[in-house]
């Protein structure tokens, strides 16, 4: 957002502003700090925008036998609801004070426009001397004794010998462009016109202006005489001329008697190089860039074996014999007691096919090892106004989907897997009220699908998972939800879709942490309905989702 960007450039410009101030505002060298004070300002404009990338290589170790993320090419019927937003919360203030400090840029500036064409206007009436670039003012007018681009507003009743010494003064602005040094700070105080450094800054720019022009003009005169001129013609200062005696006068006639710094205190102006690195370290974006290398692994089904027989004691009482290879296991017989155990996956990467019993030790060391550690963040889709859709019967969407995210809650609890609720009755929420904090492992939006119409044969019945391709980080997204449909795969009794769809929904596309939504079947299907609305079946589902979550966590 551009405040967050001008909140970056007011930071630096007030760290430059105090080291100006430190160590070089009373130094002589007034080329040098009028230097310093556009160069550093431009700076702090340009340090903001810098991106720093920094490239990182992961290798990622994959099965041969992990699956392919693969997407289906179906149309998405889910959409974001915003029609209940409107009518509920439609004020974003974040954006209102957003576009009310545009507002306020925009006022200022045709400000300045204004004055400048105003100023114009009052300097036609006056009469031009012999010289084209002076104007020659009636004792009386609010604007003399000063230079506006390149005209010179002189008071045609001041003597001779004053005359030529303003001249002189104005002279040095005019020559030097010191209305472009103007222009600029006014325009940078417009846009910054709540950092109350920039108007500091501007000021010491205008006094380094008047420094510049004395510099010159005491060279041909008496320094006692000048001041007494300056003293003598002070006028309240205006931005956007330079005027050659404004108020206040004091800091002017000190430096104008002020004995010149040396020359080897030109070295002090070397200390903008450490402060400009402090504002790179500080305000310049960071980026990394992680490429992934993936190495492919055949699984090693001897190493595997043979860790198996290491770690497994002896037991007596043999009911099973493993022979999974004879070759490999020739000679080590592993007995279990009263227990029957079928290898079929010691581990994901052994690729043996025979049927797998769980343990309950292992189930108990899964609730230990996720216990406070992970954080599933399940979203009941839609709520309150917003009742999405509904069947022929009256059933409605909002209403299936808090019981589903309901009974996944508690199935996941039972894991003691930490879940989540985004709303937990049937209420609305904004989209974006929904998202989760990045303290969160993964977010599970639940919903039904449905037809829009009835006269519309439903497509496809069954379970979708989706994701949204809009999303930064939808590497991680992509593997939830492959292991989430890996594991749903396994349902009988309602089809589920093996692939993932893609769907460009705030909840995916801006959530900060892997984010799915899961259609849990399609309620203008009666046979989908009817699956979904047996709790039994619900819990099923739920713990299948949960299988895939628990891969995700520990991958």
């Amino acid at each position: 957002m551009i405040l967050i960007y001008l909140l970056k450039v007011s930071a630096c410009i007030a760290i430059f502003f105090v080291a100006y101030k430190l160590l070089l505002s009373k130094l002589t060298f007034f080329k040098l700090n009028r230097i310093y004070l556009l160069t550093t300002l431009f700076i702090s404009f340009v340090i903001p925008v810098l991106t720093i990338e920094h490239k990182k290589e992961v290798i990622v170790h994959q099965s041969a036998s992990e699956q392919n993320i693969v997407y289906s090419n179906d149309n998405a019927f889910e959409k974001d609801f915003v029609g209940a937003e409107s009518g509920i919360d439609n004020v974003n203030w974040l954006q209102v004070l957003e576009y009310s400090y545009y507002f306020i840029i925009a006022v200022l500036l045709i400000r300045n426009i204004f004055l400048m064409g105003y100023i114009q206007r009052i300097l036609k009436k006056f009469t031009v001397s012999k010289k084209a670039s002076i104007i020659l003012v009636q004792p009386n007018s609010k604007i003399k004794n000063c230079s506006f681009f390149n005209k010179i507003i002189i008071d045609s009743s001041l003597p001779d010998v004053e005359r030529e010494l303003v001249i002189k003064h104005e002279s040095v602005h005019v020559n030097q462009v010191h209305v472009i040094d103007k222009l600029i700070v006014n325009t940078v105080a417009c846009v910054l016109w709540l950092n109350p450094i920039i108007y500091f800054w501007r000021n010491e720019i205008y006094n380094n202006h008047e420094f510049l022009a004395d510099e010159e003009t005491v060279e041909m005169t008496d320094k006692s005489s000048y001041a007494t001129l300056l003293l003598q013609l002070a006028m309240p200062s205006n931005n956007l001329i330079n005027s050659f005696s404004k108020l206040p006068l004091k800091k002017r006639i000190m430096m104008m008697y002020k004995k010149p710094n040396s020359n080897l205190q030109r070295f002090t102006y070397l200390i903008a190089i450490p402060v400009i690195s402090i504002c790179c370290l500080a305000f310049v974006n960071q980026k990394e860039i992680i490429t992934t290398k993936v190495i492919t692994e055949k699984p090693d089904i001897k190493k595997d074996i043979d860790l198996v027989n290491t770690k497994t004691p002896a037991l007596t009482d043999t009911n099973t014999i493993v022979n999974s290879d004879a070759n490999l296991i020739n000679e080590d017989t592993v007995a279990l007691t009263n227990q029957k155990f079928l290898i079929g996956s010691v581990d994901n990467n052994l690729g043996l096919n025979e049927p797998t019993e769980k343990l309950g030790i292992n189930a108990e060391i899964k609730k230990l090892a996720l216990a406070n550690d992970v954080v599933l963040v399940i979203d009941a889709g839609h709520g309150g106004q917003d009742g999405a859709a509904k069947n022929q019967s009256g059933i409605k969407e909002k209403d299936l989907n808090l019981k589903a995210a309901q009974i996944l809650k508690e199935e996941a609890e039972k894991r003691n897997i930490k879940v989540v609720l985004t709303r937990d009755k049937d209420k609305f929420i904004p989209l974006r009220d929904r998202l989760p904090q990045e303290t969160a492992t993964a977010f599970i939006s639940i919903h039904h699908n449905s037809m829009p119409r009835a006269d519309v044969k439903v497509p496809f019945e069954g379970i979708e998972v989706f994701v949204s391709k809009l999303n930064p980080n939808i590497k991680y997204a992509e593997q939830f939800g492959a292991d989430v449909l890996q594991s749903l795969n396994q349902l009988n009794g309602i089809e589920v879709r093996d692939s993932l769809k893609n769907a460009n929904l705030l909840v995916l596309r801006e959530s900060k942490v892997p984010a799915l939504v899961v259609e849990l079947g399609n309620i203008s299907s009666e046979k989908s309905l009817a699956y979904v609305s047996d709790e039994a079946n619900l819990r099923r589902i739920s713990n299948l989702i949960l299988d895939g979550f628990v891969k995700f966590s520990k991958s």
